[in-house]
This record gives structure tokens, sequence and C-alpha cells, in this order.
């Protein structure tokens, strides 16, 4: 049951991507809108992994006290 929790929202992310791909490549005229679909659902998947990583780090970072880029100096 735990999976669950952890597959729903990728799914719904990449649906999401491929919802905004297909209707994309409709509008441009692609003749198969779903070869544009699956890698732009993948592609929001792997944008939204990176800021939400980036977002935990900075809040990590800012909780201990390190500057803005959150790496520590040699010395420290």
């Amino acid at each position: 049951m735990g999976g669950f929790v952890f597959l729903v929202p990728v799914l719904l992310v990449v649906v999401a991507g491929y919802a905004l791909g297909y209707v994309v490549a409709e509008a441009l005229g692609v003749a198969a809108p779903e070869a544009v679909a699956w890698p732009a659902g993948l592609l929001l998947l792997a944008v939204t992994v990176v800021v939400l990583l980036r977002h935990r780090r900075r809040r990590r970072a800012r909780a201990r006290g390190l500057p803005a880029g959150g790496r520590r100096q040699r010395g420290d």
C-alpha cells in the first residue's frame, strides 16, 4: 500500500505532461502526437523531481544555518 503513496503522484505528473504534450503536438500538426506526448510527460517528471530536490536541499541548508548555496567551506 505504501508504494501507491509514491506512485500515484508520479503517474499524475506523467499523465499531465502527456496530455499537455499531446495537445501541443496536435496543435502543431504532428503526424504521431503520442511520439511527442510520452517524452513530454517524462520530461515534466524529471523537471518536477529536480525542482523538488533543490527545494528540499535549500530548506535543509536554511534549517542548518548554512548560506544560500548550502555548501560549507573546507575549513568547517
